[in-house]
């Protein structure tokens, strides 16, 4: 939806002020009918009626009738009253009531109601004055009930379970002590005392837990899992507003990566780029990513429908998908329904407001005009007249007369100010005076909803699991068309055909719109944040007619979109058989179509000239139309068997065999035609340019067999051993299949007889052990074929002038290496799990390398009369070593509050160990460079006086940095002491004054986690940052240095008025008039509008502008609150929440505002901008939106 700046298009703002009310007024409406249903008589509890139908039934299985009809629970002593009297009644519509008044008629039982609690006592016998009964629930330490748990009196067989709830009724003394357990949870002692209710909390045990996690092809028990593997469940994702899955995985766990690497930073929808455990290969490589099974793209799920996400990190874990996931895998599994369970189903909606990431402070315009004039008094020259100085100080004086009066061709009609008339147009650059505050104009906030609902159930036979969600995300631009929206469904349905017999089907749905500006011809998206920060304060918002100014870019803005529309579609079918006992055979079948069509409009700009006239700007001329689609099919198939047996129920082993086929087809056609007839209408019929048609076709396919064997001695001693055979389509045959082993082994101390007196202290150790090789097929297919190119284009050459060229030729195919093969990654992997304190603290440390060998590199030289490029060989090496710690807390107090806390911090270094670079040049890759080293200058100060210039320039040649040189500009050191600063030859063996000085990688990364939940209210935090990490502006990077080399170009905030001055200023030049001007004792360099001047100070990374970038930032922070039970079942509810919750709130960064840490690559602005590989760094882009969510949660 369009946004206007505030002040114009009211209906329109208005409009959404009304949308904005509405849905706030639906959500209060919905909480109001909750609160009015919980203070109203619950008519229908002491009304409900039921159908029985009973032949020769017990009295118990009566009831249990009743309890599955109704909200009733019945509570008795199996020792007291006896219900296995057999009675037959039927019944239909009849009362509750009426049917107990019937069944207990002539039966030595009466009952007494209390809530929806039905009290079951025998005739004769009421409770004594000293017992009571008593209410309770059953939670877990995350407060969700415990369905099931043993409730009962100590010493006594007087006890009963939790319901679906967690909800218990007993009837107690005050001087009895209740025992609760349930598997897996650590039994809890509570004394009745004078409580009338109760709210327990039980703590999971670590220590007998049979917690169960997703691997390859099937689930291991935790306690016998040997690999590095991470577990992330539905509650990291739950109730949170960021718009893709890889956003919300930011923090989830050690050693997972993330960076924005595309120059539009978190645009609405933005996906992230993950890694694991660092740098895998110089060519590249993400893990590989599996949901339910099969490959897919987990940014087009809905994170609700996430049940949880296991990370593969080692080879041991992740072996068993070869050569697709060399560098992790990330298993994800989607919520299902269950056997046995009741329909349920549950909704959420927020109301979302999202605001911009920390902007940059304005200059006045005044002061920006006189600093700019200043840096072109250094050279350059002054950008700004004094009389449009004069002007600018008349315009923020409101002195208008004085403007119209300097004016003589001030147009007739016009009457506002600010724009200055340039011949029959109005100037889009330096004689403007107006004093605009540009961040504050392009950037507000956006509302934005976001609706879930899923049902689900099953009976003993079926099980089944339905759910949709819709998101919207806009951008907090006031300007365009600029969002992207999401709908996703998911379908599972699971089938007992037989007791050994199972079949399943799932499908699911994602439909992703994103519409973005496309600035016409000026640019792309990222080029109108490169507008956007080199916006002048001078320029105005509108011309003398109340017209948007073009130099406001809101006219580009506003023009064309771009839009793409993904539609992804599974069908997934499963079936296990299990023919004998602890035999399983599997076979699943995917089959997905992924379909993608873009159209990008580019309109015309239209402006109004002096006479308020409009006409199309020139540089979008013509307008025009650009539609791709694009369409993938594939399928994959998964066949196996596992094999689970023991021996002298010691020995365990699980044996698993199997095979994977995929086959994909891809391709799109593209077309493109010029001068649309009527841009309301946009399509190729309506234009009348030429067509130009590209297409393009692709194929691949792989086939794999893979093996598993596991082993454990009394869950002692573990073993675990992983082989596949893969082969892949981009291998010629001979180099096509590749054998990738691993193995990995573990220790159960804690099952060890001797652990019994280090049990008290230390409650469990595990120590683990693995190695392994995987494939990485990344490189582009076909490498080894000698392609013919084709060409479209016209012959031009041969022929004689004016004679017909022909339309279409070939060209000599290249240089291939017939010899190319897999990339092969070795990873070894030793770690230790440990808990302490009764389980409730718990620790995990791992230690880790990977060794990719064979990655593909420059071959040998050539040469020159060779005449062709040299192809790539297999000849490096790149290694990675790193470690992760992370540690738990989890604890639950006596009076029911529970509270965890976590901490983790990881680190990794890549190194590159072997590379063809027989010169050693420090232009590419060299035998042990690590990744993001950063080679630079020794720069300690400024120059601060002319004797210290002219007597460093006496001793020192800087002619290699640059010519000129005054006071101002940076004093680069000879740290060789050869009497020059230079970089040598540019090899590792001569570099000159140049040495490493930093490292843009990130480093000791960490994340800090906490949460508390008592009587229903619940907090949690999520904190993630990086301690480490470096990086260098360069000299367009105008965020960070403020000035350029044109004017035009410049991004000046207070922050860069630090700069050195030696001159006194005057009315028209400098910061301030006078010698209150100068300043010699600055940290910014002297300015110059002169590229080559500018250049010398900014170009070359040096330790004195090398930057700190670490950071921390509040990733999410939620506050809940849960109704209890006692209001939720008085609407029929299982679960009413509220909840606010909030994404990206605080970051602590020491960068300057405009450059988000996690996003900090823009346009790259200035030539090639390649300076040191840092294009487009420090340039503005969109960064991470402060999100608030306001949310509600009803379960039915």
């Amino acid at each position: 939806m369009k946004k206007k700046y505030a002040g114009i298009d009211y209906p329109l703002l208005l409009s959404e002020f009304k949308h904005l009310c509405r849905v706030m007024k639906l959500i209060l409406s919905l909480l109001l009918l909750c609160a009015s249903t919980v203070f109203s008589v619950n008519v229908n509890s002491q009304t409900a009626r039921v159908n029985i139908v009973a032949n020769e039934l017990t009295v118990k299985e009566i009831i249990n009738q009743i309890e599955e009809q109704t909200d009733f629970l019945f509570v008795y002593n199996n020792e007291k009253v006896d219900l296995n009297h057999r009675i037959s009644f039927n019944a239909s519509d009849v009362s509750v009531f009426n049917v107990l008044n019937q069944i207990f008629r002539n039966l030595d039982i009466v009952y007494v109601m209390e809530g929806n609690n039905i009290l079951l006592m025998k005739k004769g016998t009421l409770p004594q004055q000293d017992t009571k009964l008593l209410k309770g629930i059953v939670k877990d330490q995350s407060g969700e009930p415990v369905i099931g748990a043993n409730v009962v009196v100590k010493g006594t067989t007087n006890g009963t379970v939790t319901d679906l709830n967690g909800n218990f009724t007993l009837e107690v003394a005050d001087t009895d002590i209740l025992l609760v357990s349930f598997i897996g949870y650590m039994s809890r002692e509570i004394p009745v005392g004078n409580k009338k209710s109760l709210d327990i909390s039980l703590l999971e045990d670590s220590k007998t837990l049979d917690e169960v996690v997703v691997v390859g092809y099937g689930t291991q028990k935790k306690v016998n899992l040997t690999g590095a593997v991470n577990v992330i469940s539905d509650k990291d994702f739950k109730d949170r507003q960021a718009s893709t899955v890889s956003q919300l995985l930011q923090g989830a766990a050690p050693g997972f990566n993330f960076d924005i690497g595309t120059q539009n930073g978190f645009e609405p929808g933005a996906t992230m780029n993950i890694s694991i455990r660092g740098m895998g290969s110089l060519n590249g490589g993400s893990p590989y990513v599996v949901i339910d099974g099969f490959p897919g793209d987990l940014n087009n799920l809905n994170p609700e429908d996430i049940e949880s996400v296991s990370v593969l990190k080692d080879a041991a874990a992740s072996a068993i998908y070869g050569a697709r996931a060399p560098y992790g895998v990330i298993l994800i599994t989607t919520k299902k329904g269950k056997r046995n369970e009741k329909v349920s189903v549950s909704y959420t909606g927020n109301l979302i407001v999202k605001t911009a990431q920390k902007l940059p402070e304005s200059l006045d315009s005044y002061t920006w005009t006189r600093v700019l004039n200043e840096a072109g008094d250094n050279m350059g020259g002054h950008p700004f007249s004094n009389e449009t100085i004069d002007r600018v100080i008349a315009y923020q004086k409101g002195d208008f007369d004085y403007i119209r009066n300097s004016i003589p061709n001030w147009p007739d009609g016009a009457t506002i100010f600010g724009a200055m008339p340039e011949g029959n147009v109005w100037n889009n650059a330096n004689l403007n005076y107006a004093n605009t505050d540009w961040w504050d104009i392009y950037f507000g906030n956006s509302v934005n909803q976001k609706h879930d609902i899923s049902l689900h159930g099953g009976t003993d036979k079926v099980s089944y699991y339905f759910s949709a969600g819709y998101m919207d995300d806009s951008s907090v631009l006031n300007f365009g068309t600029d969002y992207f929206k999401r709908l996703n469904t998911l379908g599972k349905i699971s089938v007992a055909i037989t007791d050994w017999w199972d079949f399943g089907y799932e499908t699911r749905f994602a439909k992703k719109i994103r519409e973005k500006p496309n600035m016409t011809k000026e640019g792309d998206y990222s080029f109108m944040y490169r507008h956007i920060s080199r916006n002048y304060p001078i320029t105005p918002l509108y011309d003398g007619f109340g017209n948007y100014m073009f130099e406001s870019h809101i006219p580009s803005i506003e023009s064309g979109t771009d839009k793409q529309d993904d539609i992804d579609y599974w069908n997934n079918f499963r079936m296990e058989i299990r023919p004998l006992k602890g035999w399983k055979i599997n076979a699943d079948f995917a089959y997905n179509v992924y379909n993608q069509e873009i159209s990008n409009v580019e309109k015309y700009i239209y402006t109004y000239d002096v006479n308020n006239q409009p006409y199309e700007n020139g540089i979008s001329i013509p307008n025009n139309l650009l539609r791709r689609k694009y369409i993938k099919k594939y399928w994959t198939t998964n066949i196996f068997t596992s094999y689970d047996f023991n021996i002298n129920e010691d020995h365990n082993f699980t044996v698993l065999a199997g095979m994977q086929f995929e086959r994909g087809d891809e391709s799109w056609v593209q077309g493109y035609k010029t001068d649309l007839i009527s841009e309301k209408v946009p399509s190729f019929p309506n234009a009348t340019g030429d067509a130009l048609l590209s297409e393009a076709l692709a194929h691949n396919s792989t086939e794999s067999y893979f093996a598993r064997v596991n082993y454990n001695y009394k869950e002692r001693y573990l073993f675990e051993a992983n082989a596949r055979y893969d082969g892949s389509y981009v291998f010629r045959d001979g180099k096509r299949w590749g054998v990738f082993p691993s193995f990995s082994a573990g220790w159960n101390l804690y099952n060890e007889p001797f652990w019994k007196n280090i049990e008290p202290y230390v409650n469990t150790m595990k120590i683990r052990a693995s190695w392994g090789q995987l494939g990485n097929q990344n490189i582009s297919p076909y490498s080894d074929l000698e392609l013919i190119p084709i060409s479209s284009d016209k012959l031009n050459w041969i022929f004689n002038y004016g004679s017909t060229k022909p339309v279409g030729y070939t060209s000599a195919p290249g240089l291939v290496n017939r010899n190319l093969t897999w990339e092969t990654a070795t990873t070894t992997n030793v770690g230790v799990d440990m808990s302490f304190l009764n389980n409730r603290l718990s620790a995990t440390a791992d230690w880790f390398e990977r060794r990719t060998t064979d990655m593909v590199g420059p071959s040998q030289a050539m040469p020159g009369v060779l005449g062709a490029n040299v192809p790539r060989e297999n000849n490096s090496t790149l290694r990675t070593r790193g470690w992760e710690i992370s540690v738990n807390w989890k604890q639950t107090l006596e009076n029911g509050l529970s509270y965890n806390i976590g901490a983790s911090l990881y680190d990794y270094k890549s190194v590159v160990t072997k590379y063809f670079n027989p010169t050693g040049t420090l232009s590419t890759w060299y035998e042990g460079a690590e990744v993001g080293d950063i080679w630079g200058y020794t720069v300690n100060d400024l120059f601060r006086t002319k004797e210290d210039l002219d007597s460093y320039l006496s001793k020192v040649d800087l002619t290699h940095i640059a010519a000129n040189w005054n006071t101002g500009d940076l004093k680069y050191e000879d740290i060789n002491n050869d009497g020059k600063v230079n970089n040598g030859t540019n090899t590792i063996d001569d570099h000159g004054d140049l040495s490493i000085i930093g490292n843009d990688q990130p480093h000791y990364q960490y994340t800090i986690n906490g949460g508390v939940s008592y009587k229903g209210f619940d907090f949690s935090m999520l904190w993630k940052g990086v301690a480490k990490k470096d990086m260098y502006f360069y000299r367009m990077s105008n965020i960070y240095w403020g000035f350029t080399n044109g004017w035009w170009e410049s991004c000046l905030t207070p922050g860069h008025l630090d700069y050195f001055r030696d001159q006194p200023g005057t009315k028209y030049s400098g910061l301030y008039e006078g010698d209150a001007n100068i300043n010699t004792d600055a940290y910014w360099p002297r300015p110059y509008l002169n590229s080559t001047e500018e250049a010398k100070n900014k170009n070359n990374a040096n330790t004195r502008y090398l930057q700190n970038a670490a950071y921390l930032r509040l990733q999410n922070v939620q506050l809940g609150y849960s109704f209890p039970r006692s209001v939720t079942s008085k609407m029929h509810l299982e679960k009413l929440r509220i909840y606010f919750s909030g994404e990206n709130l605080l970051t602590f960064s020491k960068l300057p505002n405009g450059i988000d840490p996690v996003a900090p690559v823009g346009f790259p602005e200035g030539g090639g901008g390649d300076y040191f590989g840092t294009a487009g760094t420090g340039r503005l882009t969109y960064g991470a939106d402060r999100i608030y969510s306001i949310g509600l949660t009803v379960t039915y």
